[in-house]
Parts: C-alpha cells; structure tokens; sequence
C-alpha cells in the first residue's frame, strides 16, 4: 500500500476485530472482548507501528511546509530586526569610579 494513512488504519482496525472475534469466541462478554481488543490493540500500534507513525509524520510536515512554502518573509523580517537589536543593546557595564 502505498498511502501510510491507509495501512496504518487497516492494520490497526483489523487487530482490533481479530482481537475481539478470539475474545469472543473465547466466552468473554462482548462488552469485554471490545474494551480487551481495544487496550491491546492500541498497546501493539504503540510498540510495533512507530515506523508508520514517523511516516505518517513526516507526510504531514511535508504536506505543510509545502502548503506553507518557505515562509512568512514579513516574519522573517521582524524576527531579524528583534535579533538585531538584542545584539546592539550593550551589556551593563561597571559603573565608573572617581
């Protein structure tokens, strides 16, 4: 599969019902199988999915900067003009003796 939304998705709700089909077959009341099947398989996409997880990040970050494009050129501006005169502000100095 080649969208990561999409195999992640399908990997996790397919756990989820494998997940409560044996807890149900195995007498456990639905209102368990389901609570049971949803702590594990959130426990599992937690420890074994990262990867996806990071690849699913890494789609939006760049879904994002390019929505964004390189960025905000006015913001850029002001944040170099603060910068400047954080530099050009002296430090206190040492008040002069007589």
């Amino acid at each position: 599969m080649r969208n990561v939304w999409l195999k992640y998705t399908v990997i996790r709700l397919g756990l989820f019902v494998l997940l409560c089909l044996v807890f149900g077959l195995l007498g456990l009341p639905w209102f368990f199988s389901v609570l049971f099947a949803g702590m594990l398989s959130f426990a599992y996409s937690m420890f074994f999915l990262g990867h996806l997880r990071d690849q699913i990040s890494k789609q939006i970050y760049e879904k994002r900067s390019n929505s964004l494009g390189s960025g905000d050129p006015e913001s850029d501006l002001e944040n170099d003009i603060v910068d400047l005169e954080a530099k050009s502000k002296k430090s206190p100095t040492k008040p002069e003796s007589e």
